[in-house]
């Protein structure tokens, strides 16, 4: 189950010759596996669009081949084996698309690996774009989620349904020969056995899903130390209850940025507020549990060993300073928290 929490305050205050892609070295591309065989809630209140699973995977996709100074024929593709389609009408992680699984109800989404962060991982779109003009950054991981695609989950599926995700760059007949020049990285991504749930731990914000924090004056914000304490925090509780039949079992909880969050910053929380609509410039917020930052999109470090059938998680939220170049205005910004049973 997930909650979304709202924060929300006013802050005072010409072409060249055809060639082929350089490529950072001659091999064939990384190659990782990922499993996900998490349990799955099957209960049909919830609406598509609601993440079920989510894992990522590093290791070799640091060795990910990049590449750059491509041609204006030479093309960018994503491309999954067994081919699969788009699901339509539904939307997942950072809005990005949702493909079929061949379980009924269940669409997976993949980061890309030619940009994003840790912090930030950038929905992959499957198919083709011209890599002319494109380049690819080092990544250090791979995420997949796995996301509700309508009402009723096909909870008779057993085994496991394997899918491979390649990433390729160069001409379209490398690319469509697979030719070891193209190849990127190859994600080998195994769904299942998994086990079926009508019923899960629910979360809730104690206080309701909007935390307002008072308002600051730009001097004061000026001066503080950035990511430090400005005395304008607002702690908040999130409430958890668990039926009797996840009393004891493993959960895991992340932290889904539904607005910008900072691509390198811990736990930042970017305006969602444009300046053109009067937004406040270079001020964010930043979420703490204890004295650390939150860190957005990490699948692994939080974790409840033993949950039981009342607990609760405490956070805090405070302005960030983006930078002393920040401007008045109201601050907004959004995320989820997700729970997940191992």
């Amino acid at each position: 189950m997930k909650k979304i929490l709202t924060f929300i305050s006013l802050f005072f205050l010409s072409v060249p010759v055809m060639a082929t892609c350089d490529y950072s070295d001659t091999g064939n591309g990384a190659s990782v596996g990922l499993s996900i065989t998490s349990k799955i809630l099957s209960d049909t209140t919830l609406p598509a669009g609601t993440v079920l699973a989510a894992k990522s995977v590093g290791g070799q996709v640091t060795n990910t081949k990049t590449f750059s100074n491509c041609g204006i024929n030479d093309i960018y593709a994503i491309i999954a084996s067994p081919s699969t389609t788009l699901v339509t009408g539904v939307k997942g992680v950072l809005g990005g698309p949702v493909y079929e699984t061949g379980i009924p109800g269940i669409g997976f989404e993949i980061s890309e690996a030619i940009t994003g962060t840790v912090s930030r991982p950038v929905p992959a779109t499957l198919g083709s774009v011209s890599a002319y003009g494109l380049s690819s950054s080092p990544i250090k991981q791979i995420s997949v989620w796995l996301i509700k695609t309508n009402e009723a989950i096909d909870t008779s599926s057993t085994g496991t349904h394997n899918i491979s995700v390649s990433y390729r760059a160069g001409t379209v007949n490398q690319v469509n020969s697979n030719s070891t020049a193209a190849r990127l990285l190859r994600v080998d991504i195994t769904l299942g056995p998994f086990t079926f749930k009508e019923t899960s731990c629910d979360i809730t914000p104690r206080g309701g899903n909007t935390i307002n924090l008072s308002s600051i004056e730009a001097s004061q914000l000026k001066s503080a130390v950035q990511g430090g304490v400005t005395g304008k925090q607002k702690e908040f509780t999130l409430d958890i209850s668990c039926p009797t039949s996840s009393i004891g079992t493993k959960y895991n909880y992340w932290f889904n940025a539904i607005t910008e969050n900072s691509p390198t910053k811990d736990g930042v929380l970017l305006n969602n507020i444009s300046t053109a609509t009067g937004g406040a410039k270079d001020v964010g917020f930043i979420i703490k549990q204890g004295n650390s930052a939150i860190k957005f999109f990490d699948f692994n470090s939080y974790v409840i060993n033993n949950i039981q059938k009342s607990q609760s998680l405490n956070f805090t939220a405070d302005y960030y300073k983006v930078s002393n170049s920040l401007t008045p205005g109201p601050v907004q910004a959004m995320f989820e928290i997700v729970l997940q049973e191992n």
